[in-house]
């Protein structure tokens, strides 16, 4: 009875697999299909051969939809149906007006992340998201804003002393790994009040290895499963790195509960507010939520600042409109005296040159979500269970949006008639109810950073290498490294 049982359940998990499937091929039918396709397996083929060449899979996909927006172009990944957009209208849909019906991607896209990620805010939804939302908004106010000045330019300080060493000795410096290091440093401070030492002993020997591993099975799943010696070195990576941070936790919840002080981070703003739940489940959420913003808030914000200084280093006039605005702020300061948030934001130029390097690099790609239920985008019909994925970089990379939009132009976002937030055409943080809570601690620290490294020194691009993409690394990243010399 039993092993009945088990084979009509069998049969009817695969009849309804099958029936599925039909339904969205017949459903999505209207939808361009994207080149490549090739009968069972889709664009399996042609994707897997944009991993490690040019155009690289995330160009594909930026290509491929703009060619035919407004509407979605139909990807077929072996039997995953996805629709790209690169339209500002739906993605204005998936992301905010119609927000309820698009669920995060976590078997398809997140999947080699949630190692990293767990049920952090990037992956969460309902009740645990709206909750921890909530507390780290809370945590992110005003006197977190004025910290993160104080700690940016304590780590930009500590990189100008490796930088004064090789100051026109003709020695060149990887900026990529050394703004790896410094946003490590600046949130490791920021979260937890780790010391510089206290960062770039945990956080270089565990958590990058771990990203670099994860990056590597997004566009290799078949790494998730071989027991190679680095499946089993990651694992052992992911437990040790779990540990460290949970005992971060753990020592601050008893330090907390004795009255002892404790320092004035993020984590003990949140932590504030989960004294009273149940003490393993916040160790275990709280692991996942440091993660989290050692991801979004590490990761994005170093592969900001390298590609800002790669796209200055081709331009002088820039670099010069730069530097004399900076002066206007950092050159007025009295030894030891720290800018304002409010003389930050006078730095219009500084601002716009990060921003448009979010637009030209896009260093995140792609955003996906799952069609909870049928709908119709860019007039294409959408069935239940869809993949949409959303090319960010489609969408920065529009001619009828951004005119020359593969050119570095930062005067686009000084023009005052121009307004980034309208429209849904400037999406490097997401918009909408799930968009970036860090997005202006990040713009803070990347221009304290910025602003110091251009007023201070002269800088030479020493590699031809230096605008090569990775094609595998989300964020976007450099292929070899970003190399300089200073002077």
């Amino acid at each position: 009875m039993i092993a009945l049982y088990l084979i009509l359940k069998v049969v009817v998990g695969a009849v309804a697999s099958v029936l599925g499937f039909v339904r969205k091929e017949l459903v999505l039918a209207r939808a361009p299909m994207a080149p490549g396709f090739v009968p069972f397996i889709g664009h399996t083929i042609t994707l897997f051969k944009a991993v490690g060449s040019y155009p690289c899979t995330w160009d594909l996909f930026a290509q491929w939809s703009t060619a035919t927006a407004p509407k979605p172009v139909r990807v077929q990944i072996f039997t995953q149906h996805c629709v790209v957009i690169a339209d500002p209208s739906t993605m204005k849909r998936v992301m905010s007006s119609n927000l309820k019906n698009y669920s995060k991607d976590l078997e398809f896209s997140y999947a080699p992340f949630l190692e990293i990620l767990g049920t952090g805010l990037v992956t969460s939804g309902g009740d645990t998201w709206r909750k921890m939302r909530g507390h780290i908004s809370k945590a992110l106010r005003v006197e977190i804003l004025d910290e993160i000045i104080a700690i940016a330019t304590r780590a930009v300080d500590r990189l100008c002393v490796k930088l004064d060493a090789i100051k026109g000795t003709g020695e060149s410096i990887d900026m990529e790994n050394e703004f790896r290091l410094l946003t490590l440093q600046v949130i490791g401070e920021a979260i937890l009040s780790l010391s510089p030492e206290e960062s770039d002993e945990l956080f270089p020997s565990l958590y990058l290895p771990i990203m670099d591993e994860c990056n590597a099975r997004s566009l290799s799943p078949w790494r998730t499963y071989l027991p190679t010696p680095e499946w089993f070195a990651h694992r052992k990576r992911v437990r040790q790195l779990d540990a460290a941070i949970i005992k971060i936790v753990r020592d601050r919840w008893d330090k907390k509960r004795s009255g002892q002080n404790v320092p004035d981070d993020i984590l003990e703003r949140v932590l504030d507010q989960e004294l009273n739940e149940k003490r393993s489940e916040v160790e275990r959420q709280l692991c996942y939520e440091i993660k989290t913003f050692l991801l979004a808030g590490h990761e994005t914000s170093a592969a900001m600042l390298t590609w800002t200084m790669h796209e200055l280093s081709n331009n002088g006039e820039a670099t010069e409109k730069i530097r004399k605005e900076s002066d206007k702020v950092f050159g007025r300061l009295k030894k030891d005296a720290l800018p304002t948030r409010e003389s930050l934001d006078t730095l219009d130029y500084s601002l716009a040159a990060l921003k448009e390097t979010l637009r030209l690099y896009s260093v995140v790609p792609v955003v996906n979500r799952v069609a909870e239920e049928d709908d119709d985008l860019g007039g294409v019909r959408i069935p239940k269970g869809t993949t949409v994925i959303m090319s960010l970089q489609g969408v920065h990379h529009r001619e009828d949006l951004w005119p020359d939009p593969l050119v570095y132009k930062p005067e686009r976002f000084t023009d005052p008639g121009f307004n980034e937030n309208e429209g849904f055409k400037f999406l490097p943080f997401i918009q909408g109810p799930r968009n970036c809570l860090g997005q202006y601690l990040a713009l803070l620290e990347a221009r304290v950073v910025l602003c110091t490294l251009i007023r201070k020194y002269k800088w030479t691009k020493a590699s031809a290498e230096n605008g090569k993409k990775h094609t595998k690394a989300i964020p976007i990243a450099p292929a070899n490294g970003m190399h300089f010399t200073v002077a």
